[in-house]
């Protein structure tokens, strides 16, 4: 568990000069996609691609994603609420950059790797609700709350666990953390 380090971006700029949009990389050329309205995702919906800038309001996630792939949801401004599923095992780096209406966000006990700035400038930012039972360790360099005022934000953990984060990296610049006894208590915060 931990941090997952962040690899190339999935696509690679177009060689010609008439055509200056992202094109998929050769090794992603092979892999099958599929949509659920806007957004994209492997065939088998276990991985979560790309949501469309312009989304807006709620969106949950489907109970099938294992993953969130690099910059998934970055620039989604408009978002205020996404609901992660409790089969997701792995956020990728940047996932949520700059998702500015971003309030609250629930990690699922399941997350094992946090990836690299996953909610860098998410300025809107009021709440993070953890529900794994034991500590999902961060390195220094993960920065996974980067620019983010961390005085101003309620880290909602379970019971138990308050001094774990206290101590461990990034999680001890939070100045509130509160310990919630059930899982029922988290369903009423996000």
């Amino acid at each position: 568990t931990g941090v997952q380090t962040c690899a190339l971006p999935i696509y690679r700029q177009s060689t010609s000069t008439a055509l200056k949009m992202p094109v998929l990389s050769p090794a992603l050329e092979k892999t099958e996609f599929s949509s659920f309205g806007t957004v994209l995702f492997n065939k088998q919906h276990t991985n979560l691609i790309h949501c469309p800038i312009t989304a807006t309001g709620t969106y949950v996630i489907p109970t099938s994603v294992e993953s969130i792939g690099i910059e998934a949801f970055a620039q989604c401004k408009g978002i205020t609420s996404i609901l992660l599923p409790a089969a997701l095992k792995m956020i990728a780096c940047l996932a949520f950059h700059n998702c500015i209406g971003l309030t609250s966000i629930t990690i699922p006990f399941s997350v094992e790797e946090l990836g690299y700035r996953i909610f860098s400038n998410c300025i809107g930012l009021k709440s993070v609700i953890i529900q794994a039972k034991s500590l999902i360790e961060l390195t220094d360099d993960s920065d996974i709350f980067h620019n983010l005022d961390k005085n101003s934000i309620i880290l909602y953990v379970p019971y138990g666990t308050k001094n774990d984060y206290r101590m461990a990296n990034q999680w001890k610049e939070f100045e509130n953390i509160v310990e919630i006894e059930s899982f029922k208590d988290f369903s009423n915060l996000n």
